[in-house]
């Protein structure tokens, strides 16, 4: 955090005037100036380097002047203030360890009313958004940094969002998954009579907020080959990225990120290929 240097004007020519600091990785490759000091008479304590953010394994101070055109120098003294002492290292991991635990119990209770019951998939939604809500919240309120929120934001996606995707497009017995099931209902219910319009625009409003947090969260990882080779009909994800519910577009962004390497997307997809075939047959 800074380094600082001791001097006394009663050295007088003794005194240095001009200090210049080097960074190297090894003793031979001392090259790289990070800053260079003129020192006035009246100084006592003169700051070389602060708030630096690379470690450099060695630094050098060379006393290129000295006041009065001295050719010898006296330096009373070299003050260091490392890095401010965090525990967030270990935080982070019991963090992400009990979230994951948490979710992942979770998970299995959800996907286990699902099968029993797939009526519960429309509950899905409603679960889902407040537990995002509720770490997003976490996130802004006690986590320093976005590298931090990244961390909760794949431990979360690992241990609740791509199991619970994975179960509701994995078929069941009969060869029908609970995502299909769900999207087969949304098309028949666009046939229902004019008199129950009320009840197809509240399911249709609940299956499509649904399947858009689903595609939304979907951190939007490298297709499976099947997927690749379907062509680019079958290969397009979206670029967008979660944060703990902070939705931005572009590449790169959000916590569940690229090396999640999720497939929910593609199970998504292929459930309502599935469906779509189905109703053309």
């Amino acid at each position: 955090r800074e380094l600082s240097m001791l001097v006394a004007s009663e050295d007088s020519s003794y005194m240095p005037s001009r200090v210049v600091v080097l960074g190297g990785d090894s003793p031979a490759t001392i090259r790289t100036e990070l800053n260079a000091v003129t020192i006035l008479p009246s100084d006592s304590r003169v700051i070389l380097l602060e708030n630096m953010t690379r470690f450099w394994p060695f630094i050098q101070i060379r006393v290129k002047r000295c006041q009065q055109g001295g050719i010898d120098t006296r330096v009373r003294g070299i003050e260091v203030l490392g890095p401010k002492p965090t525990f967030w290292p270990i935080f982070k991991e019991q963090l992400c360890r009990r979230t994951f635990l948490s979710c992942t119990v979770r998970a299995h209770a959800w996907s286990q009313e699902i099968c029993r019951e797939r009526g519960q998939l429309l509950q899905l939604f409603g679960r889902l958004n407040r537990a995002l809500q509720h770490e997003q919240g976490f996130a802004n309120h006690f986590l320093p940094d976005d590298e931090a929120a990244r961390a909760l934001g794949r431990t979360f996606w690992e241990a609740l969002v791509n199991p619970l995707v994975q179960s509701i497009t994995s078929p069941d017995p009969d060869g029908v998954s609970p995502l299909a099931w769900l999207l087969s209902e949304y098309l028949e219910s666009v046939e229902l009579p004019h008199r129950a319009a009320g009840r197809r625009a509240a399911f249709g409003s609940c299956v499509r907020r649904l399947t858009q947090l689903l595609v939304h969260v979907d951190p939007g990882g490298p297709e499976p080959e099947e997927s690749r080779a379907a062509g680019p009909a079958h290969g397009a994800t979206l670029s967008l990225r979660l944060i703990l519910g902070r939705w931005e577009g572009g590449e790169g962004q959000g916590g569940a990120g690229q090396d999640c390497k999720s497939r929910g997307l593609w199970g998504i997809s292929q459930c309502w290929r599935g469906v779509v075939q189905q109703q053309v047959e």
